[in-house]
């Protein structure tokens, strides 16, 4: 007999209840089910990653503001220190011309308070000193003889009139030492206490 293709029934029908069982049509109502979970689930994750994005950009930004905040803070500071740090120095200034002239004044109506400024000088020296020189302004000398005549080196000073040494100081010279009691030298110890080396300059 001539070979046919044809096959029996019976040879194909558990084939074919599986092919038809795979290719069955899908349930609409799951599928749907399906899709709207995966949908939602998406949704929540991008939501959770937008959430955790925007807080960190939030957090980045306040830490950038804080740190600007802090710098205008330590800027403003320093600003008033400085003000603060001029404004005493432009006081100190004033009180210290206002001294200066006030002293000058002090000394020109009283021409006496150059003995005691003569005689802390004459402390300064040992009482062994034997001989004494002592300079000062000439308008200053018969002011000082009656202060020489009662104290115990008093005999031992030769003055010497020195129009180089400004009225109100003197100059001491000994074997041993010299003692410098001259009004600029006597300011410029004055200001170094103040942490000032400003020079005396003649009131005006």
């Amino acid at each position: 007999m001539p070979s046919s293709d044809f096959t029996p029934r019976e040879s194909l029908s558990a084939w074919q209840r599986w092919e038809l069982a795979a290719l069955a049509p899908v349930d609409g109502a799951a599928a749907a089910e399906g899709a709207s979970a995966t949908a939602a689930r998406l949704r929540a994750e991008l939501e959770a990653d937008a959430r955790a994005t925007g807080y960190a950009a939030g957090m980045a930004a306040a830490a950038t503001d804080h740190a600007r905040l802090a710098a205008l803070l330590v800027t403003l500071g320093d600003c008033a220190a400085n003000h603060e740090q001029q404004l005493c120095d432009e006081v100190l200034d004033l009180a210290l011309v206002l001294a200066r002239q006030l002293v000058g004044e002090a000394l020109a109506v009283r021409r006496e308070l150059v003995q005691p400024i003569v005689s802390a000088a004459l402390k300064q020296l040992p009482q062994s000193t034997q001989r004494i020189e002592l300079r000062m302004h000439p308008s200053d000398v018969e002011l000082v003889k009656p202060l020489l005549e009662g104290n115990a080196l008093g005999a031992r000073c030769e003055i010497v009139a020195d129009a180089l040494v400004a009225p109100g100081g003197c100059q001491l010279e000994t074997e041993q030492c010299a003692v410098d009691a001259t009004l600029p030298t006597r300011w410029r110890q004055l200001l170094a206490n103040l942490g000032r080396s400003d020079d005396w300059l003649e009131p005006l």
